[in-house]
């Protein structure tokens, strides 16, 4: 099933600001959420964010219907503050 991608202006910024080898990183992440978005954890059980690792950093991003909101790439020492 094919999603509609949107990144929030958030994502981009924190995104720019990471070294070349951690975005190369995040966006093989990203392919493989595109592919199979409900195979990753959800960050409260009440919440409809989930979350992806990679390596220090995590992403996270929101599913709804067929669209997927990327919002956050933050290291991971910052992001569940």
């Amino acid at each position: 099933m094919p999603y509609d991608i949107f990144y929030c202006s958030a994502f981009q910024s924190e995104l720019g600001a990471l070294s070349k080898d951690v975005q190369v990183a995040v966006w093989k992440k990203i392919s493989q959420i595109k592919e199979m978005p409900g195979h990753f954890d959800f960050l409260h059980k009440t919440d409809r964010i989930q979350k992806a690792r990679v390596g220090k950093y995590r992403i996270f991003f929101r599913v709804s219907g067929n669209s997927i909101e990327f919002m956050h790439v933050r290291k991971r020492d910052i992001a569940y503050k």
